[in-house]
């Protein structure tokens, strides 16, 4: 009888991790060969293909591609656009870090940029003769490798860290030709901020998209917390608040045997929502060339 039981006991503990796996790949396939064609929010199409697997650094990842390729960080989206990625026994996860860090640093710049070329339109004619102000900035993002998309198996209303970032940002006056000599302090304001999004497996729905009717899709909801401390002179402490918050929550559905088929996301105190739904797929299996499509 101990035999049969320690027997039990091993195909227990060697399974476990076999089943997390085939748990994870049931809702997020990645045959090679396959693909999806999903549409955004403003009619845009975006297909992703299940491609070989790469090595990064000794890693070995499971890979997409996308067409059109993305080249504008600005409309990234992490969550639904990983390029590489792992079915692990414990996680599916995206290997997306240093994809947030460029996708951080250039939609900054470019707001930066938009808000210094204002403020330098603003102050042209209002600064007496001989003074000048230009301003300098840097941006430092350091995002955590992985975005965890789910854990495995699947456990849920149980709360994870899916994502954190911090961002440092430095912004720095240039003031010539002024008749006193302002001190250094006053030419300098830092923020840093931080960003942790945590995920929730909140249960199972039935998805329409243009592509079909898709029953017990898994729903995960994403709330991202954003604290920015701002490190203010004395003289601007009136002026700005020294610590803000904010909140957004992007939502997730993924169907059994084909991944992907529906995400929103919404900001706090914005009226602006980013959608991708999907529009048709083939997904290629073990068994047969063709696989499922629509």
């Amino acid at each position: 009888m101990k035999y049969f039981r320690s027997i039990f006991v091993l195909l227990l503990i060697l399974g476990a991790p076999l089943l997390a796996n085939e748990w994870a790949t049931y809702y997020f396939p990645g045959k090679v060969g396959s693909s999806w064609i999903y549409e955004d929010q403003d009619g845009n199409e975006l297909t992703r293909y299940a491609v070989e697997e790469k090595n990064v650094e000794g890693n070995t990842f499971r890979a997409f591609e996308y067409e059109p390729e993305i080249d504008d960080w600005e409309k990234y989206m992490y969550a639904v656009q990983p390029f590489l990625y792992q079915v692990g026994d414990e996680w599916v996860a995206f290997y997306v870090g240093d994809d947030i860090e460029n996708a951080t640093e250039s939609i900054l710049s470019k707001k930066l940029d938009e808000t210094l070329a204002m403020i330098r339109q603003q102050t042209a004619g209002q600064l007496p003769p001989g003074v000048t102000i230009d301003f300098d900035y840097t941006i430092d993002p350091k995002a955590q490798d992985y975005f965890y998309l789910f854990p495995t198996p699947i456990a849920y209303n149980e709360e994870w860290v899916a994502m954190e970032l911090d961002v440092k940002v430095g912004m720095t006056m240039d003031i010539q030709g002024a008749p006193v000599e302002i001190p250094a302090a006053l030419k300098t304001v830092s923020s840093t901020t931080n960003i942790v999004e945590t995920g929730n497996v909140i249960g199972k729905e039935t998805v329409e998209t243009e592509a079909g009717t898709f029953e017990e899709c898994l729903k995960i909801e994403y709330r991202t917390k954003t604290t920015v401390d701002t490190e203010l002179p004395p003289e601007y402490k009136q002026l700005l608040p020294e610590q803000q918050t904010n909140e957004s929550v992007s939502t997730l559905w993924l169907a059994p045997n084909i991944g992907i088929v529906k995400f929103k996301s919404e900001q706090e105190n914005s009226d602006e929502v980013k959608t991708l739904e999907l529009k048709s797929y083939e997904i290629q299996s073990d068994e047969s060339e063709n696989g499922e499509s629509k």
